[in-house]
């Protein structure tokens, strides 16, 4: 269920906040959109060795390449 709401929160920033996802391209929008939508979808079958990679590798990346604007 998080990666769902992770590519919903992308999906938004996508289309409510244009100018920050575009200063920000480091950070894969579209893929995490893609991901929610195949995962919510179940467009043909979920393939369990990506959402593990993803959860595994790819968010611990996503998390380092977030622009952290607390500071």
């Amino acid at each position: 269920m998080s990666l769902i709401i992770i590519g919903e929160a992308a999906t938004k920033i996508m289309d409510r906040y244009v100018e920050y996802a575009t200063q920000n391209p480091q950070v894969p929008w579209r893929s995490m959109r893609g991901m929610r939508n195949r995962i919510a979808h179940g467009y043909f079958d979920i393939n369990l060795e990506v959402v593990w990679d993803t959860v595994q590798a790819a968010l611990p990346e996503l998390l380092k390449v977030l622009p952290n604007d607390k500071d």
